[in-house]
């Protein structure tokens, strides 16, 4: 009785953590349009890329919702505040962030608010 026990446990801490460390990946070619598919209900969405000079960067992107026009609908870079390309979309209904465009520069980690996670390659 005490082994089945301790497998139950021990097989549920294993599922757990499976689970809390897994991500998907993309892959993309630099000039075509991407679609990336968020679940959940998201607010927000962060993005770990490396610029030009090989410095990884955070950029946030806040999702419109109506009342936050000035702020939401770009990148904007999370320590100076700034704008940053490229332009980009996110469709509420179907829960797709759009980059018409994508750039070598975009490829990186891509976090939700729902705790969804994108790897994105561009190659």
């Amino acid at each position: 009785m005490i082994r089945k026990l301790f497998i139950i446990i021990l097989l549920g801490l294993i599922s757990v953590a499976l689970c809390s460390v897994s991500q998907r990946m993309m892959s993309v070619k630099p000039g075509k349009r991407l679609e990336m598919e968020f679940y959940g209900n998201v607010t927000t969405i962060t993005r770990m890329v490396y610029n030009a000079k090989d410095v990884l960067q955070t950029h946030i992107f806040t999702v419109c919702n109506g009342k936050n026009k000035t702020k939401c609908g770009f990148w904007e870079n999370k320590k100076n505040k700034q704008k940053v390309g490229p332009a980009t979309t996110f469709n509420k209904k179907k829960g797709l962030l759009i980059i018409p465009k994508v750039r070598l520069l975009d490829a990186g980690t891509y976090s939700a608010t729902s705790g969804d996670r994108v790897q994105l390659y561009v190659m």
